[in-house]
């Protein structure tokens, strides 16, 4: 019977891969901090540099189509 099981036995009798502690809001995990904003910091790095590289690669496209040379190849 379940039912007469009051819940600190019933927690007792099942197993968890995961515990809850209180979070200790004055130790900040740095660690993960630091890997948030480094992360960050190289994804928009990484954006800039791509944007950057796209805009080049469409200006030298648009200069190719407007070429009506008929000497060149």
């Amino acid at each position: 019977m379940l039912t007469c099981l009051n819940s600190s036995a019933f927690a007792a009798l099942t197993r968890s891969a995961f515990f809850a502690r209180k979070r200790t809001y004055d130790q900040p995990n740095w660690f993960g901090v630091g890997l948030a904003f480094t992360t960050s910091a190289a994804l928009w790095a990484f954006l800039f540099k791509q944007h950057n590289e796209d805009v080049m690669e469409y200006e030298r496209r648009k200069q190719e189509r407007q070429h009506k040379c008929t000497g060149c190849s």
